[in-house]
């Protein structure tokens, strides 16, 4: 893939990523890359959340600039220049899966990490859950779906394995299921998942950045997109 321009996004709430942006955009100028709207990649700085959040806005490959912490990131704020200048000589791009999520007919955002069920009220939730044939209801904290991306986050925190990050698979992943009444299991990407909330107050959560309340009884689909998500990586 030849780039010949870019767009740079910085996390506002984050002095660190806006002083970093203007420093960023001079290395692109510098290497033959022009900056502007509609770029052919999309840069972000600040962090995983910050590309999660983007990844709404955008459509392009990203390439993401984050802390040491980051795991989705291809770089931090240390070595960003070395990497980036080699994605810039010659790269590929990564696809990754995403799941969506349809809430009484409306379709919300796209999770390239996870969707997650919550109690609202910091209590315990009923949950029904129905897929490839089987029912189960259960009670927990909540209940996420993982990506394969998403495995090495929150659901590998609650007690899922570690999938390859190209894998046709998602994860189904209780939150402190109540006696381990369910316990987590890996799906193929192919099907699709029915759940409601019995009893008890909940949110929806999409990558830990957006956030929609659910009613009782409500049918939730999750499912894979049609979408995907593309990482720039260095080719050697």
């Amino acid at each position: 893939m030849k780039i010949r321009s870019a767009v740079v996004v910085p996390n506002p709430k984050k002095q660190r990523a806006v002083r970093l942006k203007s420093e960023a955009e001079s290395f692109l100028e510098q290497h033959g890359v022009k900056v502007k709207q509609g770029g052919d990649i999309l840069i972000t700085i600040g962090g995983d959340g910050t590309m999660l959040y983007n990844k709404k806005k955008y459509s392009q490959p990203i390439f993401g600039i984050g802390s040491d912490r980051s795991f989705i990131c291809q770089s931090n704020f240390k070595n960003w220049r070395s990497v980036l200048s080699k994605v810039l000589r010659r790269c590929r791009i990564e696809w990754r899966s995403m799941l969506r999520c349809r809430i009484s007919g409306k379709t919300h955002e796209d999770a390239l990490n996870e969707i997650c069920i919550m109690g609202r009220d910091h209590r315990v939730i009923e949950i029904s859950l129905s897929f490839l044939g089987r029912r189960k209801i259960f009670r927990a904290d909540g209940v996420l779906f993982s990506t394969p991306t998403g495995s090495t986050a929150y659901a590998y925190s609650a007690g899922a394995s570690k999938l390859n990050p190209l894998a046709k698979k998602y994860e189904i992943v209780p939150v402190a299921s109540y006696m381990r009444e369910f316990k987590p299991v890996v799906v193929p990407d192919s099907i699709e998942c029915e759940v409601k909330v019995l009893a008890g107050n909940a949110d929806l959560m999409i990558d830990g950045q957006f956030i929609h309340h659910i009613k009782l009884n409500s049918k939730i689909k999750v499912f894979k997109s049609e979408r995907k998500l593309g990482l720039l990586k260095p080719t050697a």
